[in-house]
């Protein structure tokens, strides 16, 4: 296996809604930098105490930071001892190991790494992956690279019933 492959990375897609949501929080959190320096900078904006400004900003840098931070450095990494999962400045991971299989929906492409977990006695997690729907497959053979027999379980959810019973 060349270098190219051991550090495969895909990026999370969290879609438009979240996305939005975290690009409205950086760049709020950005004006609040911009504004909290103005007034540091001139004493005919802020005039009393230099200190809530202050604390201000550093507020505004750090929520900018995990913001950015999520936005641009979540991803799935396959490396030789297991699935690396960053998500923004928290990184967690999954050895190959302990997948059972994959369950794929059907209608929607959403994957799930099913894992033998074994702190719960046997017992399965489910970890749903994040990825945009084009690197669905994408997601899959990265991981047969290093698991070539995992199952890819088909699925799609339930029809749900009305007030009457009826689906």
């Amino acid at each position: 296996m060349n270098k190219e492959d051991k550090s495969m990375k895909i990026r999370m897609s969290f879609g438009t809604v979240k996305t939005v949501i975290l690009a409205v929080v950086l760049v709020g959190a950005l004006a609040v930098v911009g504004l909290d320096i103005a007034m540091l900078a001139s004493d005919s904006l802020y005039k009393y105490s230099s200190a809530i400004p202050a604390v201000s900003l550093v507020a505004a840098v750090v929520i900018c930071a995990f913001a950015a931070l999520i936005l641009f450095n979540s991803y799935y990494k396959f490396k030789d001892k297991g699935l690396s999962i960053m998500l923004g400045f928290l990184a967690d991971g999954v050895s190959y190991d302990s997948i059972a299989l994959l369950r794929q929906n059907i209608e929607t492409s959403e994957l799930y790494v099913i894992v033998d977990d074994q702190s719960l006695s046997g017992e399965q997690l489910a970890i749903k992956v994040n990825v945009a729907r084009q690197n669905v497959d994408l997601f899959v053979k990265g991981l047969r690279k290093y698991i070539p027999n995992v199952t890819v379980e088909l699925f799609s959810q339930p029809k749900k019933k009305d007030k009457d019973g009826q689906e």
